[in-house]
């Protein structure tokens, strides 16, 4: 349909076709229930199945495949995708024991088993999810400049979000909506350049998927065994899933990772990922 077309168009079609389908699964959220968050997740894949098949038909082509970094493992960037969610979030959850904000409350641990599954099932819900951001939308991005791509990556993972938010009472349903949709979309665009660092020097979405998937794993065994002290809303606001200790965490270890890739001239993956002729 539109074969001749620059990427960053690409991309802004890509997003209309993704947070559409936001949307519609968000009007059936009722319907629906808790598992509108999973339906969810699967919709940015979709996306880009509607991209590469019916919109740029880009999926005749073997490479317009193989560009979402789905063929490579990218390994290298395994160890940071597991260590730092777990570093961030130990730190955030230490803080709040600590402190007495919130106290362990074992019988709430699912125990091992579940926790390795959720793990392993869970890196490839965050798969469907990542081959739409960091996959296809990321690389589209580059010609705005790495720092940029991978800043708004994040944001617009983030606002993808707030229909599922702002529409129904499954996501992140406590607290002041504004409060926490400020949070939000504050840490989706600090994680977007982790997610979207291990992206670039990797060539592969799985270490995004990984990172995204520790990410959610670890918040919520954390979460799942932590009571509130006093009040719920401000382990929340604190320590929730977008809290602000955690969005500290977060923003210190993005800003650590923009350095390290400014310090280079131009990785030879980022030249590799940028779309041609954009």
């Amino acid at each position: 349909m539109f074969t001749q077309i620059g990427s960053v168009t690409k991309a802004a079609l890509y997003y209309v076709v993704a947070f559409a389908l936001a949307v519609v699964v968000a009007m059936f959220g009722e319907r629906l229930g808790d598992v509108s968050r999973i339906v969810s997740m699967f919709t940015p894949l979709a996306a880009v199945l509607i991209m590469l098949l019916l919109v740029t038909r880009d999926g005749y082509r073997g490479d317009g495949w193989q560009n979402l970094g789905v063929h490579r493992l990218g390994l290298s960037g395994w160890p940071l995708a597991i260590l730092g969610p777990v570093v961030v979030l130990g730190c955030t959850y230490g803080f709040v024991w600590l402190t007495g904000i919130g106290r362990i409350d074992w019988s709430n641990f699912g125990g091992m088993p579940d926790l390795l599954s959720s793990l392993f099932i869970g890196t490839l819900y965050a798969m469907a999810e990542e081959v739409g951001w960091r996959g296809y939308l990321l690389p589209m991005l580059l010609p705005l400049g790495r720092t940029r791509a991978l800043l708004l990556s994040g944001f617009l993972h983030g606002v993808y979000h707030l229909p599922l938010m702002l529409m129904t009472p499954y996501y992140h349903g406590s607290g002041n909506r504004t409060i926490v949709i400020f949070l939000f979309l504050a840490t989706m665009t600090a994680a977007g350049v982790i997610y979207g660092y291990l992206r670039l020097t990797t060539e592969s979405t799985w270490p995004a998927a990984v990172a995204h998937n520790v990410f959610n794993t670890v918040w919520y065994t954390f979460a799942s065994i932590t009571v509130a002290a006093a009040s719920p809303v401000l382990l929340e606001y604190l320590a929730g899933e977008s809290g602000v200790l955690t969005l500290i965490g977060v923003v210190v270890v993005a800003i650590w990772l923009i350095d390290r890739l400014n310090r280079q001239e131009q990785p030879a993956a980022v030249k590799r990922l940028a779309p041609a002729g954009s």
